[in-house]
Parts: structure tokens; sequence; C-alpha cells
């Protein structure tokens, strides 16, 4: 697309994740980075001088009132972020806000209410941002598989001891600043992915769960506090006999495992949402025997990924279309989350209502 507009962003929030949105930008013509704010001065301070933006706020107000700034990226913890989102909605200001989405669905309900006719967008979909994911989608649609009865996710991600000085971040695996631990933070992706390369017409209708806390021996290897999951379990099924099998954690005393399949009544397709070196196989009944088939190769890296998720929702901004992930599919993926977490703590099954 033959760039003739630039957006002007304010980041809130200058931690790991607000430089790398930052850094992002500086390859973007479509970006201007025009201002930063956060509650640690000092690091704001240093982000605008490492990225060559000019204005530093005070106060998140502030940059919201900032006539300059056209969208604000919300890189921060998520019981941080829908209070702002709702008033960058008020303030006129597009929103591209960090995953998981929200703490919970009514908060991404509270949101959608309040976005009008602006722009707002989730970079839960980051991992689709990349040609693999295009050829996982392509496939999907091409109707090659068939009828999708199963899709299977599994993202294990193996112990790896702290090193002397490294301090856990305090947000990861906390219910009270992110909304959950493990499945929150990297199962948004996992179900951002899965439920967007389906076309989001999968629509979820029960889910049964288990999840597991930090394994006791392991408490000196995330931050004080941590309460929330570091390990689920889920089956979820959907309208037309669709069933998600769902393996979702850290701290896995083993191997780094991830494996994601979609089969359908016609063929099995094989792949990773993660960036890195792979081929996507495709296996399919033809001609009375299964042939194999490999339907792309190639490499994909987290900052190429980067940049295309903070393109998408600048061109969504300046071009008035939807970006990646709307809040709406982002409430399907919390209503999810949410289904997932009650169903462990109830201890069965529970069903989910398709939103109206």
């Amino acid at each position: 697309m033959t760039v003739t507009k630039t957006v002007s962003l304010g980041y809130i929030g200058c931690g790991v994740m607000g430089r790398v949105y930052m850094k992002a930008a500086e390859a973007l013509p479509i970006v201007r980075s025009a201002a930063v704010v956060d509650l640690d001065m000092e690091a704001a301070r240093q982000a605008a001088e490492t990225f060559g933006i000019g204005c530093v706020h005070a106060s998140a107000d502030d940059l919201l009132a900032d006539p300059a700034i056209d969208a604000v990226v919300l890189a921060l913890p998520a019981s941080a972020r829908t209070g702002l989102a709702i008033r960058a909605f008020r303030a006129g200001k597009h929103v591209l806000t960090e995953k998981p989405v929200a703490m919970n669905a009514d908060e991404v309900r509270r949101m959608i209410a309040a976005r009008g006719d602006l722009i707002a967008g989730c970079c839960s979909a980051r991992l689709r941002c990349q040609d693999s994911a295009e050829t996982v989608e392509r496939i999907v649609a091409s109707g090659r598989l068939g009828d999708i009865r199963v899709i299977r996710s599994c993202w294990q991600t193996a112990l790896k001891p702290l090193q002397p000085g490294q301090t856990p971040p305090t947000w990861r695996l906390s219910t009270a600043i992110n909304g959950g631990g493990n499945l929150a933070n990297l199962g948004s992706y996992a179900l951002d992915y899965l439920l967007g390369v389906t076309g989001w017409r999968m629509v979820p209708e029960q889910v049964f769960a288990r999840t597991w806390g930090v394994p006791a021996p392991f408490l000196d290897q995330v931050a004080p506090g941590s309460d929330a999951e570091s390990l689920t379990t889920a089956m979820v099924t959907f309208q037309g006999g669709t069933t998600l099998l769902l393996e979702q954690g850290e701290l896995r005393v083993g191997p780094h495992e991830t494996a994601w399949q979609i089969t359908g009544t016609l063929g099995t397709l094989s792949f990773c949402i993660l960036p890195k070196t792979q081929a996507i196989v495709l296996h399919e009944y033809v001609d009375g025997a299964v042939r194999e088939e490999i339907v792309w190769e190639g490499t994909g890296t987290f900052a190429e990924m980067q940049g295309r998720l903070l393109e998408d929702f600048a061109e969504a901004v300046a071009y008035r279309r939807p970006p990646k992930t709307t809040l709406e599919q982002a409430l399907v993926v919390r209503e999810l989350l949410d289904a997932i977490y009650a169903s462990a703590s109830l201890g069965h099954s529970v069903e989910t209502h398709p939103i109206g």
C-alpha cells in the first residue's frame, strides 16, 4: 500500500513491550512516534532519547489531551489498561492495546461501548502477522482439509532457572495484575491465532478445563505473590462439532514443546504459530491415497511480526478499516479465557454463550 498518511502515536508504558513498539515504529513511514509517558519518568525520558521521540508527558491524561496524538499504544499490564482505553476513546484517540485484552469479558464490553467510531485493536493478533499464518489461513479457507474436526494446540515452555540478579516480572503470573497467568499471557496468542486462521467463524459451546499453579519447588523462580496458573489443559467444543484440545504452560520439567495441528475429514495441517524456521506440512487424501506436501517453508522473526502488527493498526487508523483483531474478536478470546478459568475453578464443564 502506498503511504499517503501518517499516524501520530503516543505510547503509554515504556517498559519492555513499549520499547518494542517504539523500535518497530522506526521502520514504518506511516507511523510518527510523537510522545511517551510512564509512571517511571526516568524510563520515559530514556525511551524518548533512545528512539528520538520529542515529547515526554507528565501523566497519561496529559498525553491523551495532546492534540498532536492520533492514537495510543497501551503497553502495560491488563489491570491498568481498560480505564486508560476508555479515557482515550473519550479524548478521541484510537487505541492499540496489549494482551490479554482486558481483565475479563465485561471490561471488553465496556471498551466496545465507549469506542464509538474510533479504531481499536488488540495485539493478541501478533502471531498472525506472519507469512506462515497467511498460509494456514489460506489452506483452511480452501476447503482442502474438509470439515474441521479437531484442533490441537500445545505450547509448553521448559523450566529455565533464573540467573543471578535476574528479577521475574510481577505481572506475569498475577491474577490481580494481568487477569490470569500463562493462559492469559500466552494462551491469548494461541486462541487468537486459531480463531483467526479459521475466519472467526467458530462459535464456542462448552469448555472443560483444569489449571495448576506454580509447583512448590519453583516458587523461587517467579515473583512473590504469583497466584495464577502456570499450566492449563482445556477441551473446547464449538458449534458444528469442532473440538479444540489446548495444552498451555510454562515451568515444565522437560523439553520445550510446541505443536499445532488442524485435522479435518480430508486432511491434516501441521504448523508452528511461533516465529521460527519451519515447514508447514499438509497431509491430504487424494486419489485414494494419503499424500504429504510441504505447502510453505520459511523463517519468521519477532521483529518482522511486530512491525507488521503496528503497521496494520496504523493503516487501520489511516484508512478507517478494521485492524487485524478488533475488540469484538478480542472479546471472543477473553470470553474463552473466562470460561476456561470458570471450568477449572468449578471442577466441571461450563457452557459458553455466543456474542449476540
